[in-house]
């Protein structure tokens, strides 16, 4: 293993722990309520994919096989599709306009623009970053 690729590993496998103890503890302080739930489940999601792709090489669900490029990817889509989800949420908050509504909307895009570049880099397996960062072997 290359040493960015362990890097990269490391990071992932790190996030995901980092993800599911914030899922936790969502879900044990949280309450009952929908939006809480919902949140947990999400970053529950997060977490173990990012977990497992930091963690195994390979993952087989279905009778199909995955490398963890692959598993890291659909992870980081869901984080896109939730940090967008939540950031848009947001919004409504702040007077239309105001410092706080554009900040917040152009910090949403960035963090959106950014998770679905990675994660297409890993359902590439490097497309403009370096091939052997994401080997499989």
């Amino acid at each position: 293993m290359t040493g960015l690729k362990a890097v990269v590993r490391r990071g992932f496998a790190g996030g995901g722990g980092a993800a599911l103890l914030l899922a936790g503890l969502f879900a044990v302080g949280g309450g009952t309520e929908p939006t809480t739930l919902l949140l947990a489940g999400w970053l529950a999601v997060v977490g173990l994919s990012l977990l497992l792709a930091g963690r195994r090489e390979h993952l087989t669900v279905g009778g199909r096989t995955f490398g963890w490029p692959r598993v890291a990817a659909i992870g980081i889509s869901v984080l896109a599709v939730g940090s967008s989800a939540f950031g848009l949420s947001r919004l409504g908050q702040f007077a239309v306009g105001s410092t706080m509504w554009l900040l917040t909307g152009l910090v949403t895009l960035f963090v959106l623009g950014y998770l679905v570049w990675f994660a297409l880099e890993c359902w590439r397996g490097g497309w403009h970053l370096d091939d052997a960062m994401f080997a499989v072997e």
